[in-house]
């Protein structure tokens, strides 16, 4: 009799040893997955950084037409990146390198000039070129900074008049005193009442915009922003526009008449 009470004590020691060790365990494998799990979710929670808003070039100013907020992994985030609310405090900086569309802003991005003037958005090689216009060439004072325009020149040559592209797809990095950098300071009241236009362009496209000015009348033409074909056009004259362009003659041999001569 004592053997049995003996042996039933001790299987209920052991019974309440083992449910013990069980919940201890449970609880410790609970703790350490909500702990881990408590670590990924910190790790992988979403922050709004400024990202490129497509591909920007040397010398782009930041503002809300070249940079978008996105959100990015907490764990991927780089050190440097210039985070949403941080945003006052760059715009209107100038990037001193190229960036991809969707690539993080990193403050090693940016120029180290915080007053980095106007020339600094222009890429290495390029020229800022100023071109007087009118209501009518400045498309009813429509043109804003980061548009793409074509130039047409016209001019006469002999007796008639010809009209020929002179630059196709020429960024335009100011209008008036309007540039990306302080577009959001000038106000809606300014936009149209600008005379001047100044685009980006080569040395070499420079002179001939110069020469094109003093030899006859430019035009311009407001592209479509993805719009990047060329324009199969020689050049327009009176004729083109009255008769259409001129066919090959097509030249059609003559047949030969053979002729006898003889008599009886």
């Amino acid at each position: 009799m004592k053997g049995t009470v003996v042996t039933v004590l001790m299987l209920s020691g052991a019974l309440g040893a083992g449910c013990a060790a069980a919940y201890f365990a449970n609880n410790y494998i609970e703790h350490t997955v909500a702990q881990r799990r408590s670590e990924l979710d910190a790790q992988y929670s979403p922050v709004k950084v400024v990202v490129a808003a497509t591909d920007l070039s040397p010398g782009m100013p930041l503002s809300s037409k070249t940079v978008a907020i996105r959100d990015v992994p907490h764990a991927f985030l780089h050190a440097e990146a210039v985070l949403a609310d941080q945003w006052r405090s760059v715009t209107g900086r100038v990037l001193a390198r190229p960036l991809r569309s969707g690539e993080p802003v990193l403050i090693s991005h940016l120029a180290e000039d915080l007053s980095a003037g106007f020339s600094s958005q222009l890429a290495p090689g390029m020229r800022a070129l100023t071109i007087p216009v009118d209501e009518e060439s400045s498309i009813s004072g429509m043109l804003a900074p980061a548009d793409r325009i074509d130039l047409f020149f016209t001019t006469t040559s002999g007796n008639e008049t010809v009209t020929l592209p002179l630059l196709m797809n020429v960024p335009v990095i100011a209008t008036g005193v309007r540039t990306l950098a302080n577009e959001t300071h000038i106000g809606n009241e300014r936009m149209g009442q600008y005379r001047t236009v100044t685009v980006s362009v080569t040395p070499v496209d420079a002179a001939k915009i110069t020469l094109a000015q003093d030899a006859g009348k430019i035009t311009i033409t407001l592209r479509q922003p993805q719009d990047a074909a060329e324009i199969a056009i020689a050049r327009i004259t009176k004729d083109t526009i009255l008769n259409g362009p001129r066919l090959a003659r097509t030249i059609i041999p003559r047949r030969r008449i053979e002729v006898i001569l003889g008599g009886m």
